[in-house]
């Protein structure tokens, strides 16, 4: 069973596992810790991961970044053009469903994918990567989102997963997963069982590529509970890129008198050595920015500043503090209590961000007194974070326990129509999961259904749709165009079942909060009050004994009594005792959500395996093309230099000639587009000839090796037997005859298959291998070694000498005596016997 552990990121993806008692971080086919998160599209196959980062510069218009970002989104959304476009190389376009997706050319065919079906496919590729690390296949995970990913993003990427076979445990936010990693391995956290016990406050600050992240955690022994949280999705290291893209764009215009701007494929090469610009400006306050090539054949160089810089991207770095005020409120704490602050994402190695937040936590430069700490890996700690939260979850690893308790971001109200039922509150709605609200989170709601107005035996339904309170939610980082819908639940055939006069019933249904973020409603209960008769039991009479004298004068009064009672309970029969229970009933329940529909979901998936299929066939063909052309090659060169002893005159020619016309056929059209079986039956046919040549040879060098082998060990037999030190004594004339024959007929073998072969020709087909030698030494092995091996009889043993008192006594008296021995003997062991059979039997049952 595999516990993996995945952080999806913007731009890139690590991945790590569970194995040996620790956490790993698995290498791509490249030998790189982090995979590029890109899908590229060809004439043939889809390109994934770092062979679609290889594909992005040539491959410009048919390459896909910004996976993350775009899942779950609206074509409509403003945002998209807004922040996210700029960053895109495919065109986007609106998909069946309203959603975002990208138009590219795939198998030389326009094609059209949504963002679900692209990440899809990247997971596909992490599961591969996975899959042969690990080697077996990878189901079970665990996947990190960002904190302001609302329930629709959520469950498309949930979705996603799906489709690209993979088993999501559980949907983790990034700074929860880094918070995991962070407490789990802490020895020295409070312990909440001592008392005034104070947790340990930590700030987790992630600035990624594409966006802001902080969260303020408690940590105790066994358990962290995030306290709250604050987000900027539009903040992050791509943001710092295209500052200095647009800086850098205006001073090659003014210089080179070229606007790069306006080609695509020009700005997309200068956001790319923008972005190692940025990462040399953390360690140096100069560097030179040199783009080769960049529009009309033309290279442009220029001096960038670490000064200049910092001044560019001022207004991002405005927004850090007010973000950070934010978290500190939800969480209600000050800056004081914070005992250090962990750095998390690439982005924070910026110089100028680092001292943004030294200063609003520690208030000094002072370096002692800073609590900025960088103990996680700021690129894997999310990565091994949710490989632990998969431990967590899997039957296979025991892992220490801890208690992971998140928070909600969203304020999520629920609403229902009054006209229909009464809610728990008059107005039609109420906030249900507040922020801040613990997560996974249950709430039990009741709503009343009248029934007045409604003939009897008919069922009617409850709709309940649940909201994120939009203004609320959009100050706590949700995007604007995000629709605040989460989804809508109707329970269904609600109607009395016993009391069929009721002129209302009660429903209940509880509102759940699950650990993905989620909002589910579940357990409906049709709760109604009836009226039961109430049966009591009767009373046994006792009887109390009497004295004999007595007898006759109680009986009387006892016939009295029993008529009294018996016309006591006649009339109790006559009114029964009623009471009112409460009964309850099991309800139906459909949901809507923002989850695919099934029919789509298998559409996709179908179309997956397609496309996954076609890639195995494209990859399996290039392999077979290039065994091929590998195999021309070497078995050209060798023939005419290390196989030509081995080549049959009468065919070298031929078989050369064959050779240069296979490298030529690899050239032409039919060469390159060729199927999988063509390979593979033209490289059949060329192993036919050039197969016994390399054997041939092969056999040349292992034959005396083989040689060797067996007459040594014939050697070393022979050697054996003619020790005389008395070894083999105690075997019999005939069977050392045997010995002897079998080593003679082994060695006159031997002499007639070598001469045999001497006869030969280089170039002519073997009259005896190495593996026929060695397989005589193995059978010569298996004939005479059990002879040799046997082993000596065991000696005689010597008869004990009779005492001298029983040779003293009469001769007619011994077997008396003897006979009284051997039944004492026979008396004491038949006990031990016992004993030892019972001591055996009880460490069996052991």
């Amino acid at each position: 069973m595999s516990v993996v552990g995945i952080d999806f990121g913007n731009l890139n993806t690590v991945i790590a596992v569970a194995r040996n008692r620790g956490i790993d971080v698995v290498c791509n086919e490249v030998s790189n810790r982090k995979t590029p998160s890109q899908v590229s599209f060809g004439p043939k196959q889809r390109y994934l991961g770092e062979s679609a980062k290889t594909q992005e510069n040539s491959n410009f218009k048919n390459t896909v970044s910004q996976l993350k970002r775009l899942i779950g989104r609206q074509f409509s959304d403003p945002e998209i053009q807004e922040y996210e476009a700029p960053f895109i190389n495919a065109p986007l376009v609106e998909g069946d469903r309203g959603e975002v997706s990208v138009k590219v050319m795939y198998q030389n065919e326009p094609r059209v994918f949504t963002f679900t079906q692209l990440v899809a496919m990247y997971l596909g590729k992490i599961r591969d990567i996975t899959s042969a690390e690990l080697k077996i296949p990878m189901s079970d995970c665990v996947i990190s989102v960002p904190g302001w990913f609302t329930e629709k993003q959520r469950r498309a990427l949930n979705d996603a997963a799906d489709i690209a076979g993979l088993n999501v445990l559980r949907l983790i936010n990034d700074t929860t997963a880094s918070a995991l990693g962070y407490g789990i391995t802490k020895t020295d956290l409070p312990d909440p069982s001592l008392p005034n016990c104070k947790p340990k406050i930590v700030a987790f600050v992630d600035i990624g590529h594409s966006n802001t992240q902080v969260s303020i955690v408690s940590f105790v022994k066994g358990k962290l509970t995030v306290k709250g949280t604050a987000y900027n999705p539009n903040f992050g290291g791509r943001n710092l890129d295209l500052a200095l893209v647009k800086h850098c764009a205006e001073q090659i215009k003014e210089k080179y008198k070229m606007d790069v701007l306006t080609n695509p494929k020009a700005t997309f090469r200068l956001r790319t050595q923008c972005e190692k610009t940025k990462k040399i400006l953390s360690a140096n306050p100069v560097t030179i920015l040199n783009v080769e090539n960049i529009m009309n054949d033309r290279d442009v160089s220029m001096t960038v500043k670490r000064e200049e810089f910092e001044e560019l991207i001022k207004p991002y770095l405005d927004t850090l503090e007010p973000l950070l005020q934010d978290a500190l409120k939800v969480a209600k704490v000050t800056i004081d209590d914070i005992d250090s602050v962990e750095l998390v994402g690439g982005t924070t190695r910026v110089p100028c961000v680092k001292k943004i937040l030294n200063d609003f936590f520690s208030g000094s430069d002072d370096a002692s007194k800073s609590k900025l700490s960088t103990t996680l890996n700021q690129d894997e700690c999310v990565a091994r974070g949710c490989a632990f939260m998969c431990a967590i979850h899997s039957p296979v690893f025991r892992v220490r326990d801890f208690t992971v308790q998140d928070c909600n971001d969203y304020p999520i109200e629920i609403n229902w129509d009054n006209n229909a039922f009464e809610g728990p509150v008059p107005e039609g709605k109420v906030e249900i999961f507040s922020i801040g609200n613990s997560v996974p989170s249950a709430k039990r709601c009741t709503f009343t259904c009248p029934l007045a107005n409604i003939p009897n035996g008919t069922a009617v339904s409850c709709q309940i749709n649940a909201n994120y309170i939009y203004d609320k939610s959009v100050e706590r980082g949700m995007p604007r165009a995000i629709t605040p819908a989460i989804g809508e639940w109707v329970i269904n055939n609600i109607k009395p079942v016993e009391n069929l006069e009721a002129e209302k019933v009660n429903v209940t249904v509880v509102a759940r909060l699950n650990p993905n973020g989620f909002v589910e409603f579940t357990d409906p209960t049709l709760v109604e009050e009836v009226m039961v008769e109430v049966k009591e039991e009767k009373k046994e009479e006792k009887k109390e004994e009497k004295k004999e004298g007595e007898e006759n004068e109680e009986s009387g009064e006892a016939m009295e009594t029993e008529n009294a009672e018996g016309e006591a309970e006649a009339e109790a029969e006559k009114q029964p005792k009623m009471k009112k229970v409460t009964r309850k009933h099991p309800l139906s329940i459909t949901c809507k959500n923002s989850s695919l529909p099934s029919s789509i979901m298998n559409t996709y998936r179908e179309a997956e395996n397609q496309m996954h299929a076609q890639d195995k066939l494209v990859i399996d063909t290039e392999y077979k093309k290039n065994a091929l052309e590998e195999y021309v090659y070497d078995t050209r060169s060798k023939v005419g230099y290390t196989y030509a002893d081995f080549v049959d005159p009468s065919i070298k020619d031929d078989f050369l000639k064959q050779l240069d016309e296979m490298e030529d056929w690899l050239y032409t059209d039919e060469g390159s587009e060729a199927t999988k079986s063509v390979y593979v039956k033209k490289l059949e046919d060329l192993k036919k000839i050039g197969d016994p040549i390399a054997f041939r040879y092969h056999e040349s060098n292992e034959r005396p090796n083989a040689e060797k082998a067996l007459r040594d060990t014939i050697a070393q037999y022979q050697k054996q037997i003619s020790a005389g030190d008395g070894r083999y004594d105690h075997i019999s004339e005939e069977e050392m005859k045997k010995v002897v024959d079998e080593l003679t007929n082994k060695t006159n073998w031997l002499d007639n298959a070598i001469a045999a072969q001497n006869q030969k020709q280089k170039w002519e087909d073997l009259a005896v291998t190495s593996a026929d030698i060695l397989k005589e030494r193995e059978n010569m092995a298996f004939t005479i070694n059990p002879i040799l091996n046997k082993p000596k009889p065991a000696p005689p043993k010597e008869e004990p000498k009779p005492e001298a008192q029983a040779e003293e006594k009469p001769a007619e008296e011994a077997p008396k005596e003897e006979a009284a021995a051997e039944a004492q003997n026979e008396d004491s062991a038949t006990p031990m016997e016992d004993v030892k059979s019972t001591s055996e039997s009880a460490m069996e049952v052991d």
